[in-house]
């Protein structure tokens, strides 16, 4: 006779053994607890140092003194004394023209004046022997009255010849044209045999090339800075050349328009550069730098360090405990790979400069060398622009 229900009692004597499978499947499908990686990131360090206030600008170099010369006399060039953009010191010859004509004219000038000489000696003897004779009552008034008169004649006639003489000599030193400043020769424009007419050929062209000005035009929002920084003195200005060699030149600002354009909205400024040796060339665009002021203990930052986010600009910190701190932060202005930080950051802190994208709030990181090309701002020497 067989037991009621057998299959009950293998159930409840196979329950145990199941939920204790079961228990042991959940403990280990259980998830593992594991500390997060260390995120490598390049930092790099907020100093305080003074910090020239930069106005850029594209100037254009002009020369000091450009000096068209003409002749003036007319005449035929029998030499030119210069090659095409020659450097010529003041009074250097420059072309000569056919003298013979006016040492001719300056020889007929000497003649006249020697003849007028003599008349006037005559007259004025004349003129003594008849005062001689009025005493003794030996002439007339009117007689007396018209040898002075002649003689006189005679005395303004010597005149106006040696005036001719020294036209003549004037005249012929015009053939002989030199440099009026120091520069540098352009193209000669007349060559020899040519005939040049008197202040109406153009001959050549000469430049001052040291020193020289560069002209350039800034915005009406940086007037107030331009203005304090004359204040001070003349600002610095260097010009940076364009190029493969690209070459830099110091100067400083002389001049301040009285007025801005309403065009354009600028201002325009010159510079003057010594411009030794010569780095700069007339009709030459150039990078300038106007150093307006200076920002004594400046606090700056790596630019790379600042992001931009929807509450603001901000950077990531690095504590003592290599977590890294987000902190907002005001830029006053940048350039160059550097920021002045207005507001946010004291000097001394470490920041994040590259891997910002991996980072939240609290992220443990691991600092790792730059990149080559990635620098902090130790490393940077160029100043910032200055803030409208």
């Amino acid at each position: 006779m067989t037991a009621p229900y057998p299959h009950r009692f293998f159930l409840l004597a196979l329950a145990p053994l199941l939920f204790g499978l079961g228990g042991c499947n959940r403990s280990k499908s259980q998830p593992v607890r594991t500390q997060k990686a260390a995120v490598p990131v390049v930092i790099g360090e907020v100093i305080r140092k003074d910090m020239p206030v930069i106005v850029r600008a594209i100037g254009r170099v002009t020369s000091s003194a450009t000096v068209s010369i003409k002749p003036q006399v007319t005449g035929t060039i029998s030499e030119v004394h210069f090659t095409d953009g020659q450097s010529v010191r003041k009074g250097d010859p420059l072309f000569t023209m056919d003298k013979r004509p006016f040492e001719v004219a300056l020889d007929q000038a000497k003649a006249t004046l020697a003849e007028a000489q003599v008349k006037a000696e005559n007259a004025s003897t004349q003129a003594k022997r008849y005062s001689t004779l009025d005493k003794s009552g030996s002439v007339s008034k009117e007689q007396l009255s018209d040898i002075a008169s002649t003689a006189q004649a005679a005395l303004s006639t010597v005149q106006v010849a040696a005036a001719g003489v020294k036209n003549a000599e004037l005249q012929l030193a015009y053939c002989s044209i030199h440099a009026p400043i120091d520069g540098r020769a352009g193209k000669a424009l007349v060559t020899e045999g040519n005939v040049v007419s008197a202040n109406q050929t153009d001959l050549v062209v000469v430049n001052q090339i040291a020193p020289v000005q560069v002209t350039f035009a800034v915005a009406e929002q940086h007037l107030m800075a331009v203005q304090r920084g004359m204040a001070g003195g003349k600002p610095k200005v260097t010009a940076r050349t364009s190029g493969i060699e690209r070459q830099n030149a110091v100067g400083e600002l002389i001049f301040v328009d009285n007025t801005v354009k309403a065009s354009t909205g600028t201002l325009e400024l010159k510079a003057a550069f010594a411009n030794d040796p010569q780095v700069l060339w007339p009709g030459q665009f150039v990078g300038l730098r106007v150093e307006v002021g200076i920002d004594r203990e400046a606090v700056v930052a790596p630019a790379a360090a600042v992001q931009d986010g929807q509450g603001g600009s901000y950077v990531f910190v690095i504590g003592p405990d290599k977590k890294a701190e987000m902190r907002k932060v005001v830029v006053d202005r940048s350039a160059n790979e550097e920021s002045v930080i207005r507001s946010g950051l004291t000097g001394g802190e470490q920041i994040v400069i590259d891997g910002q994208s991996r980072l939240t709030v609290g992220s443990v990181v691991e600092i790792v060398p730059p990149a080559p090309g990635l620098t902090s701002v130790e490393a940077k020497a160029e100043p910032v622009l200055a803030k409208p």
